[in-house]
This record gives structure tokens, sequence and C-alpha cells, in this order.
């Protein structure tokens, strides 16, 4: 059997991942593979990861979002080689095709072969660089280290543009150690990405001590490359293109020397890779055991936790309870969320309701056993005194795309290319299309600034109001982010960011906004709306059916990753097909405001009605 590095890394999650790949992609004839108890088990489990009728996959979502930025991921490939020449004085290739670059493989004692390309690899006589590109930033190398005195001393010293492990004194090694074993955590931030790199160096050693004797003398080095991120685009062009930095200290891309710490997860690998072989040979599918490999509810989730789980993913689930970690048991001892989930808890009735002493987990549980909606009236009607006419409905849309596009943009800047503005000049009086306002931009250049002239023209406060956003950091600190890149509007811009009122503080709560209204810490913890269909989560698309029969289902652009896909597009798409995309986000946009109009005057409605707890 072939198996790839991102195989390798898939299968090293748990036990369950390979038998269940097999037959995910094999279908009925994977049945064959096991013995005559797990058939019937795995018959069952096929039921769920296609659908009887049709066979539609009920696994695989599409990602349009990631389709439309690997342009931009393999252009980060080739700026890190880029750097990669001026930094180590050596002459890397990029290539656009995976299949061309540098291959190393080796076949086990069980003739299962294991192999791996790699972005960048230069040799000379005496040794050879290995480089691992990530789209990601180097900001998780820097935050890595303990807070002392209030600032963050990362494990890692930069010195030029590469990080090296920092030397410890004794006295430093208490401090460090947690955030040391950090790096050997497959499924932290940082770790996920020195694991990628330690099976690459594995397959290597490997392959060199099998296949390629004459690089067994060469000293190796091991480097990830990640984007700056303090690097600030200055505007550069040539022939369309940005111009980036790619040398020093500024250079777009930094380097982390991970040879030291690779070279410690080689036995661990080793392990792992029997295991994997092992596993090949007598497939059995163990019970299922949920833990941090799983990536539950993250980006990088196992494509098969629905299988292992699937009552996680229904209504009424145990990780429906807000901010749900740990539950103390008998005498005091701590239970965490996956000790409980793998006990077999895993609804939110499974836990006694004598357990649970935070009131927002007791709000949930009543309004889900006795289908009831709560509400805090005197809570909501003090925080709607504070809202001042006329109200401005605002939400942005941006475009976080790794490599920065226009002057003073970072790796990932949220650049906006949107906004729609919905004006309530008087309670109650808001129509969806004659009180809508917007902008728009007509292609991919930098259109910022005309952006924030047409938002400054809408949103007057000369004469007082409020800027109604929902969930209110996204939108403040784009906000700040302009008044830093265009200073000429800022007193206008900081007029619009003190006036931000936060619509998921009413719905929700927020402990300081209502605490500064003169509530108890308790009283401003505890959640000012509830019903069951919110499932533990306060988006505004939970919380709109609850409010309204508006929904998303109908627009071509329904979610955020939609409309970034949807901008991203207008990088190659000719004029007439960018005008039909465009009406498309002018729809997406003026639905996300209209949502909050609607929310907020339903809202005020169901103060008056008698039947709410």
């Amino acid at each position: 059997m072939e198996i790839s590095k991102t195989a390798f890394k898939e299968y090293a999650r748990c036990q369950r991942v390979l038998p269940l790949e097999r037959l995910y992609l094999k279908k009925m004839d994977a049945l064959s593979y096991f013995n005559d108890e797990q058939k019937e088990k795995m018959r069952e489990l096929l039921s769920g990861m296609f659908s009887v009728k049709e066979g539609e996959d009920l696994l695989w979502e599409e990602d349009s979002t990631q389709e439309e930025l690997l342009f931009y991921y393999s252009e980060v490939e080739r700026w890190a080689l880029e750097c990669a020449n001026q930094e180590f004085g050596m002459e890397f290739t990029y290539h656009s095709k995976t299949k061309n670059q540098q291959c190393f493989r080796f076949t086990d004692r069980y003739h299962n072969t294991f192999y791996c390309y790699l972005d960048g690899f230069v040799q000379t006589d005496s040794k050879a660089v290995v480089i691992e590109v990530k789209a990601t930033t180097s900001k998780k190398i820097k935050d890595l280290g303990p807070k002392i005195k209030g600032k963050i001393h990362s494990l890692f010293q930069k010195r030029g543009n590469i990080y090296r492990l920092r030397h410890l004194d004794e006295a430093d090694l208490d401090k460090y150690e947690s955030h040391f074993q950090k790096l050997f955590d497959p499924f932290s931030p940082v770790g996920a990405y020195v694991f990628d790199i330690s099976v690459e160096r594995y397959i290597i050693e490997n392959s060199i001590l099998q296949n390629h004797p004459e690089l067994s003398g060469k000293e190796f080095k091991y480097y990830l490359a990640v984007l700056n991120s303090n690097y600030v685009f200055s505007g550069d062009y040539s022939k369309n293109s940005p111009v980036y930095t790619t040398a020093e200290d500024n250079a777009l891309v930094s380097f982390i020397d991970l040879t030291e710490i690779t070279k410690e997860y080689l036995p661990l690998l080793d392990k792992i890779r029997e295991n994997i072989s092992r596993n090949i040979q007598n497939p059995y599918l163990e019970e299922a055991r949920i833990g941090s490999y799983c990536d539950f509810g993250k980006r990088g989730e196992c494509l098969f936790t629905k299988i292992c789980f699937p009552e996680l993913f229904q209504e009424g689930a145990i990780t429906e309870y807000l901010n749900f970690r740990s539950l103390k048991g008998p005498g005091g001892k701590k239970y965490s969320r996956f000790d409980l989930i793998n006990q077999y808890k895993r609804k939110l009735t499974d836990i006694p309701k004598e357990a649970l002493n935070d009131p927002n987990h007791l709000i949930q549980r009543n309004c889900f056993e006795n289908e009831e909606e709560y509400l805090n009236p005197v809570k909501i009607e003090a925080g709607l005194k504070e809202l001042k006419y006329p109200l401005y409905y605002l939400d942005f849309e941006s475009f976080p795309c790794p490599l920065p596009r226009f002057r003073g943009e970072r790796p990932y800047s949220q650049s906006l290319f949107q906004f729609s503005v919905h004006i309530e000049r008087e309670p109650g009086v808001c129509d969806e299309i004659a009180d809508n306002y917007y902008y728009l931009a007509e292609d991919y250049s930098d259109r910022r600034e005309e952006l924030v002239r047409n938002l400054l023209a809408i949103i007057d406060l000369s004469k007082g109001g409020t800027v109604i956003v929902y969930n209110k950091t996204f939108e403040e600190t784009r906000i700040k982010e302009l008044m830093t890149l265009f200073p000429e509007y800022k007193t206008d811009l900081m007029k619009i960011l003190n006036s931000i009122f936060d619509l998921m503080d009413l719905i929700k709560t927020n402990r300081k906004f209502y605490q500064e209204l003169g509530f108890s810490e308790q009283e401003s913890k505890t959640i000012n709306f509830y019903h069951k269909s919110l499932g533990g989560r306060y988006s505004i698309k939970k919380v709109l059916p609850l409010f309204s029969d508006l929904n998303y289902a109908d627009l071509n652009v329904q979610k955020g990753m939609d409309a970034i896909a949807a901008y991203a597009s207008f990088r190659y798409l000719p004029p007439e097909d960018i005008g039909v995309i465009r009406e498309d986000l002018l729809k997406y946009c003026r639905l996300d405001t209209w949502s909050m109009v609607v929310i907020l005057n339903n809202l005020k409605k169901k103060l008056t009605k008698k039947d709410v707890i």
C-alpha cells in the first residue's frame, strides 16, 4: 500500500481512521477486509457515509473558498523559495506541480511504501536543506511561551530572518516546559506544523538508508517557512503584480529551524508507522474514543467524526452547553468534556440536573426539556435604552488574502471590499430596499479609500445616532485598521467607532456592558435569550429563524465563506460575469443588515408577550 505524508498524519489520529477510510473509498468492496463479527457494523456505518437512495456523499463538504485561494497558496510557496534563495544563498527551484518536486520514499517490512514530496530541497557536497512551506504566519511561534510581567517570552528567538529555539537556563526550564511540550502535540496550533515536518524527516531518513546511500554523509537541516506576521506591504508593483521584500529581517517569509526538534520526534514516529502497518495488515474497528486528535468542532476536524459520534451532531447534544469544558463529579473530581463523552454522556439530558451549577446551563436545560423560550426583559429593556436614533445597521465583507495585496496590508489582512447599511430613522420605520445603502468594489483593484468615503457619506452622526453591528469585534477592528491606513478620515471614523452597539449584547449578553448598567456580575454573565433551536450558538443565521421567516437558502451567496470565494473570483472573471456575481453579493450583504433590523424590532415585540419566562 502506498501511503503519503498526508495519509500518514491522518492514520496517526487513531486506529479507526484507516478502516473507516477504506470503507469510505471502497464501499461494499471493503467488507472483504473485515471479519464476520465486524461486517455488520461496517454496513451500518456505510449508511452514515452515503445516502441509501441517491448514494450522495454525506461526509465531504466542498470548500469553495479553499479552491479560490489555491492560487495564493501556490504564490506563498513561490515567494517562500524566493526568500530562501536570499536567506541561505542556495538555488531553490519552485515547482507548481507536486509531482515535479523532489520525492523521497521507502518500503517497510510489511511492504507498505511511505513517501513525501518536498516544497524546497537543495543539496551541496556537504549538506542538504529541506524547506516545508505553510501558509500560516509566524505569530504562532512568537506567541509560544510564558507570559512574564504581561509580556510573552517566546520559546523561539529570531536572529536575522530565522527563528531558533532559545537556550534556556536551568532556572527557566519550569516556566517554559508546558509550552515546549506543545511542540510535540500534533493537535496544538504549532505542534501540527512540527509534526508535519517531522513526518517528512522520518520518511527522508528512512529513504536515505534504503535508497540514497550517497546522501548519508550530508548534514540535513529542516526549516519551516511561514509568512512574517510583522510584514507590511509597501504597495510596490511591477507589471500589476506585488513585489515583496525577500531579504533580511523585513522579508515576507520567516524560517523556523526545526532540525533539533524533529530529531526528537523520530523514535515516536517509528512506533506510529509500525501501528499503521499492522492496522493495514489486520484492520479492526476499535470502539470510538473522542480526544484532541479528533479536532472536534475545528477546521481540521476528522472526516469521520460524524460516523464515530453521530449523537454530537443531533439536537440536544452535550456539546450545546455554553462554554462547557468540564464538570465536577462526586468528591469534587473534575471530568472534562472528552471524559464525559467517552462515558457515553452524549446528550444534554445525560448530565444530572443537580450537577449543573452554571445558570446558563440550567436555562438551556429547561428550554430543551420543557420546549420553552427564555427571555430576560429587564436586561434587554435596559440595553435598548442605550440606543439613540437614527439607527445605522452596518455589516462589512472582507477578503483575508494570505498575501497582502494593497499598501499597508499584512498577510491575512481582512481587506474590506463591501458594506451594507440599513437606516432606521424612527422606531419601526425602515424599508428593506428603500432604506438600504451599500458599497461593493467594482473589480479586484484597491477600492478601500472609495469604500471609506462612501461609508462616511452614508453614516451621518453629526446629530447623534447608533451604529448597530452583530458581534462587534470584527467591525471595530476593521474601522481601526482604516483609521491607520487613511489617517485623513480618522476623526469621522472614530465617531463611527464610538457609536457602535453590538446587537449580540441584547440577544446573548455582555458582562462588562451590563455591569456598567448596574447589574450584578452574575446577572451580567447570564444570557438574555435562549431557545433550544440555537443549539448553544448565537450566530446571526441561528438567531434569525427565531425572529422571522427570512432565510439565506434562496441566495446564491449564503454565508461569509461564499462571499469571500465570490469576490476572489473577480481576479480572473470578465466584467459581464463580475456583474452577475456582484448582484449575488449585494443581496447577501443586504440580508445581513436587514436581518438585524428584523431581529431587533421583533425582539421588542417579544417583550410585550406574557408567556415568556
